[in-house]
């Protein structure tokens, strides 16, 4: 009976050192920006639908929560400008905010929002996490605050659209633009053919 058990307690010697080196691994070494990217898609898919129904902001954040798994917080109603993100836990170790820019108001249709705001660019800096938008367009934009540049990674109807969205043929975003570009698109009320 003693050489029965001994087998499984040998082979269970051999499993926790191997379990205790995995926790105590750290999570951003297996981070891709892949990984990181289908979460905040799942995110802005969500916040999109919301966002578009409500005409409103949806904010939130992508962050390994205390148990270091890669989440998302639930999106949370802001107003038609702007969004507060979510309190989070202390042991939520934050890594990305995500949000959208809403619906196209009837009204003005030139404002489309289609680009990520100075105002995005700064609270994502002063937070030290990128970010990521959907637009009224359905475009999908990275914020890298380390590059400070913007990156397309989904042109228009990448998410659901605002059905008052009309595409602007003649001055449409590049897939890329500098933080310095979309402060001077801002401050000189230009577009973007216009750099």
């Amino acid at each position: 009976m003693f050489r029965l058990m001994a087998a499984p307690l040998a082979a269970l010697a051999l499993v926790l050192p191997t379990l205790a080196s995995a926790q105590e691994r750290d999570p951003w070494e297996s981070l891709t920006f892949d990984r990181l990217a289908d979460v905040a898609e799942t995110a802005l898919t969500k916040a999109q639908d919301l966002s578009l129904k409500n005409n409103r902001e949806y904010c939130g954040y992508l962050a390994f929560d205390g148990e270091d798994k890669l989440r998302f917080t639930d999106p949370l109603k802001g107003d038609v400008e702007s969004c507060e993100p979510p309190y989070v836990d202390d042991d939520w170790e934050l890594i990305a905010s995500y949000h959208t820019h809403g619906a196209i108001d009837p009204n003005e249709t030139d404002v489309t929002f289609e680009l990520p705001s100075t105002g995005d660019l700064e609270s994502d800096m002063d937070e030290g996490v990128d970010g990521f938008l959907s637009t009224p367009g359905g475009r999908f934009w990275f914020i890298d605050t380390i590059d400070e540049v913007v990156i397309m990674l989904g042109d228009i109807g990448y998410f659901k659209k605002d059905r008052n969205f009309q595409r602007d043929r003649g001055c449409e975003p590049h897939d890329e633009h500098t933080f310095d570009e979309i402060y001077i698109m801002e401050e000189e009320e230009i577009g973007p053919c216009e750099l």
